[in-house]
């Protein structure tokens, strides 16, 4: 039997000079077969816990100059639109220090600048928090209590008013540790330097050291009973979906789940462009001659709901299940494929939901239409409660939020939890 034992951790250093206002509280979690106490932070911080970390008061009535005016494809429809407008409010903290900043980010908006160096969360917290100390060596408690430090070139704004240079593009590709799909929402981490930035890199990559945890929560179509796939009669609140992944040949840049018949047609596209000189092809063939990738993912029911919809002539309970995700593998789109793949796609999703561009059933099988018109229903009512419309080709919120991130400090190695609430 394992036996419990609680280990000194110096956190004073990676704590933030106040966080009165943040819920921080001490708890034990095991690690490597012992038990750990770590830091959790839950909610976001108010403007006077970290108005100290800011190169610039944070204005809400402020405008974000863009670098770039080209128009990106959307994840629906893969039609071009403008990139969305980044708002100082869209800076929603969570806990910082001189090693990493965490963030809420809000759904709708980039997280990363991406190729065509947009404007997202990222950009505005290097704009409005800047990079941490350059050397972690050098990290002195002493400068918490002296506020931060003077820099020349804050006597003006020009770090928040103009679109960034090619170093400031530089500085910030270095502070990016992972990233959130677009229309997803919650937890996002940063590092301010390059020890931190390397020391995270590693932890995310190696998923066998469980050093990095991430927990996601959803909201899918329909009552989710756990049944597993194959016309299975048992029934499991908690279980594995555990289905490779492969680009949809069909529909690209979107996913599916790996078939035999997906793999044949994988196979014959390849070999009817072999041989062949054009460079049409090249970029295509390419992205699917990847072949499938094993993807897992651990699931737990939550709790079955209903979204009411008044103005519906029936009984306007539209059933949902609130569902926790926990992505053991990194594949795009994987937690939004294999919830579809189960039968039950998340609201909102444009892609692998209702009529989206994606394979229906994330290429299984054939919905059944019952299935198909809760999803219809669902969908309409998710979109006109948020004021779009499907006829102008609007996207509705997604409900995938992730909502919990648990790493260790880049420089103390203490354990620490940051989590926000889903916005649905």
């Amino acid at each position: 039997m394992l036996r419990s034992t609680s280990v000194d951790v110096d956190v004073s250093k990676c704590i933030a000079p106040s966080l009165n206002n943040i819920t921080s509280d001490r708890h034990m979690l095991r690690h490597e077969n012992r038990m750990v106490p770590y830091q959790q932070y839950s909610g976001l911080m108010n403007y006077d816990d970290y108005q100290y970390w800011l190169r610039s008061p944070l204005d809400l009535n402020a405008t974000i100059s863009t670098a770039s005016t080209e128009t990106y494809f959307t994840s629906s429809n893969e039609r071009l639109i403008n990139p969305p407008q980044i708002q100082p409010k869209h800076l929603q903290p969570i806990y910082i220090d001189d090693h990493i900043i965490v963030l809420n980010k809000p759904s709708g908006i980039l997280s990363v600048p991406g190729p065509r160096r947009h404007e997202c969360v990222a950009s505005l917290a290097y704009r409005y928090f800047g990079k941490g100390l350059r050397d972690s060596e050098t990290y002195n408690i002493d400068h918490l209590e002296g506020g931060q430090q003077e820099d020349d070139d804050d006597d003006d704004d020009d770090h928040i008013n103009n679109p960034l240079n090619d170093e400031d593009n530089k500085q910030l590709d270095k502070m990016i540790v992972h990233r959130l799909d677009r229309d997803t929402s919650g937890v996002l981490l940063l590092a301010r330097n390059d020890n931190a930035l390397k020391v995270l890199h590693n932890d995310f990559k190696n998923k066998n050291n469980a050093r990095v945890k991430k927990t996601y929560v959803a909201l899918v179509c329909g009552h989710w009973n756990g049944m597993a796939l194959f016309g299975s009669s048992i029934a499991t609140n908690e279980g594995e979906i555990d289905l490779p992944l492969v680009r949809d040949i069909q529909n690209p840049p979107f996913m599916r789940v790996a078939t035999v018949e997906s793999e044949e047609m994988q196979r014959k596209i390849i070999d009817e462009h072999s041989d062949s000189n054009d460079g049409q092809y090249s970029g295509f063939l390419r992205m699917i001659g990847k072949g499938a990738k094993p993807s897992l993912t651990y699931y737990r029911l939550l709790s079955h709901e209903y979204l009411i919809d008044e103005s519906s002539k029936n009984s306007g309970r539209l059933p949902v299940t609130r569902v926790e995700l926990q992505p053991i593998t990194g594949r795009t789109h994987q937690l939004r494929v294999h919830c579809a793949a189960m039968g039950h796609p998340i609201v909102g999703d444009s892609i692998y939901g209702y009529r989206g561009d994606g394979a229906p059933n994330a290429g299984l099988n054939t919905m059944d239409l019952e299935n198909e018109k809760i999803q219809q229903d669902i969908y309409n009512f998710w979109l006109s409660k948020q004021g779009k419309s499907k006829s102008n080709g609007d996207d509705c919120m997604l409900c995938l939020h992730a909502q919990q991130l648990n790493v260790f400090h880049p420089y103390t190695n203490t354990p620490m939890s940051f989590a926000s609430h889903p916005p649905f």
